[in-house]
């Protein structure tokens, strides 16, 4: 009877996920995300290191795509220190971006418009145009070395001449406003999602398609 019921638990414990296991492989990633997007969202509420934050994440994001030995808390920390300076001229049209979008969404639900329409759209076009370069700029601040002004210059060049990529990141990129916009019923359950993965899991996604292109 005990070597029938050795032999069951050594059955059961067979057929468990592995630690190389897809499944396990799966959890691991979720959970390196969920560290990672909490620890980045603790370092941008200090506006400072906004831009360096951003920068981080994508550089921490681009090493768990590359499924190395990466802690993501710690080396978050060690990518925030790295990119601290490179990224500050980023974190200024960051800044500017995001005050651009809050302006507009206080404007849309102001229930009526506080400055000229031809305004109000002029400043929608520039907050799609600057989120798309941004979109492209903080990847290659996270994946080369260059000057800012080549970054720049290349970031606006690529936005152009891969255009659906560029929709797609900047979509993912805007999630939070266009949900907002869109489906505010689901804005708190989305909010949740977001504080808890949401910008791991969209600069994750975001490098699906940027690395193919960086490696050309």
């Amino acid at each position: 009877m005990a070597e029938n019921t050795w032999r069951q638990e050594g059955r059961f414990n067979m057929n468990m996920p592995g630690p190389n296991s897809g499944i396990a492989r799966f959890l691991t990633k979720i959970c390196d995300l969920i560290f990672l997007n909490v620890v980045f969202i603790l370092t941008s509420c200090t506006v400072v290191c906004l831009g360096a934050a951003v920068t981080a994440l994508y550089m921490t994001a681009m090493e768990l795509y590359r499924e190395r030995d990466c802690t993501p808390v710690r080396d978050f920390l060690r990518n925030l220190r790295k990119a601290f300076t490179a990224s500050t001229p980023a974190a200024v049209l960051l800044l500017a971006d995001l005050t651009l979008l809050a302006v507009l969404c206080r404007v849309l639900y102001a229930g009526t418009l506080l400055f000229p329409p031809e305004l109000f759209v002029l400043f929608c076009i520039s907050a799609v145009i600057l989120t798309a370069i941004l979109s492209w700029l903080f990847p290659l601040l996270a994946c080369f070395e260059n000057t800012f002004s080549r970054h720049f210059g290349n970031a606006v060049r690529l936005a152009l001449a891969r255009l659906p990529i560029t929709f797609f990141i900047t979509a993912v990129n805007l999630l939070p406003i266009l949900v907002l916009l869109f489906l505010p019923q689901f804005l708190g359950a989305f909010l949740g999602v977001w504080l808890l993965i949401g910008a791991a899991a969209g600069a994750y996604g975001n490098l699906f398609y940027l690395r193919r292109i960086f490696k050309q």
